[in-house]
């Protein structure tokens, strides 16, 4: 990854400012994913009762769903970690 902020002693970041559209676009490309994860992490329980109340907790659509939440759950862990929320 080309990183585009520089962090000081203190922990603050800045941008050079010849990479600062540049940074900007990224930043707005984390924040859709970002803002995609967290919607998918309220939707995936939703698709869950929906496949249990079809009786369907043995299919592989099943499986892969709950796969994903446990992904996105973990995903979600390591931002609020980093401090990202």
């Amino acid at each position: 990854m080309n990183r585009l902020t520089e962090k000081s002693k203190e922990g603050h970041y800045a941008v050079p400012s010849d990479d600062m559209e540049q940074a900007i676009q990224r930043l707005g490309l984390y924040e859709d994913a970002f803002e995609d994860l967290m919607n998918n992490r309220e939707q995936i329980p939703k698709d869950l009762e929906s496949l249990r109340s079809q009786g369907k907790e043995k299919t592989v659509r099943y499986k892969e769903t709950m796969a994903q939440k446990l992904i996105n759950n973990h995903i979600v862990q390591f931002f609020e970690k980093h401090g990202l929320k």
